[in-house]
């Protein structure tokens, strides 16, 4: 069960992140940023589950160790500011960390070649286009439909193949300008001209 915690947690920011790309991509001024704004909320999946996991063997490794007769009484608003603590610290630690890989993944990826950044931008587009097709087919199994299952494979295609096909035409809206300092490739090489 606590697995499937983990996954509906990691689907949860996965869902956001591809709503953020959809808003990103709807503004043309902050298209060059959708695929680190996704890439934003997809790294707080992980790290919400590892501070979960965390927490919990916290909770563990205290249940071991205090016995029945060498029980130690802390005070209940301590332990709740000690929670709020540890939920503000790891949040923070977490906005810090995909902050920073976010930053990481825009310096990179505007070093790609515009044929290799074409590929990496069909890839990522498809897998959001699945994250959609996971909703819709939740959004399917709900109401019981009589073909649900064929419904459901057949908008996974759909949409994968449509938000892959989306980002091979439009990949030069998903680009900014070309790099001017530590540039990798030439102006060339970036425009794919």
């Amino acid at each position: 069960m606590l697995v499937l915690v983990f996954f509906f947690v990691i689907f949860f920011f996965l869902a956001l992140g591809a709503l953020q790309f959809l808003l990103c991509i709807a503004v043309p001024r902050l298209r060059k940023y959708a695929l680190s704004a996704a890439l934003w909320w997809a790294v707080w999946g992980p790290c919400s589950v590892g501070l979960m996991s965390l927490a919990g063997l916290a909770l563990v490794a205290r249940a071991l160790t205090v016995k029945d007769g060498d029980a130690i009484h802390i005070h209940p608003h301590l332990v709740a500011g000690i929670a709020w603590v540890y939920v503000i610290l790891g949040g923070f630690g977490t906005a810090v960390i995909a902050t920073g890989l976010a930053w990481l993944h825009q310096a990179v990826v505007r070093r790609f070649t515009f044929a290799l950044f074409r590929i990496y931008a069909t890839i990522v587009s498809a897998g959001i286009g699945s994250v959609f097709g996971w909703c819709f087919g939740w959004w399917i199994l709900t109401y019981e439909l009589r073909y649900g299952c064929v419904l459901w494979i057949s908008s996974m295609v759909v949409l994968i193949a449509g938000f892959g096909m989306a980002a091979f035409k439009g990949s030069r809206a998903l680009r900014g300008e070309a790099p001017v300092n530590f540039a990798w490739v030439s102006r060339e090489e970036f425009e794919g001209t």
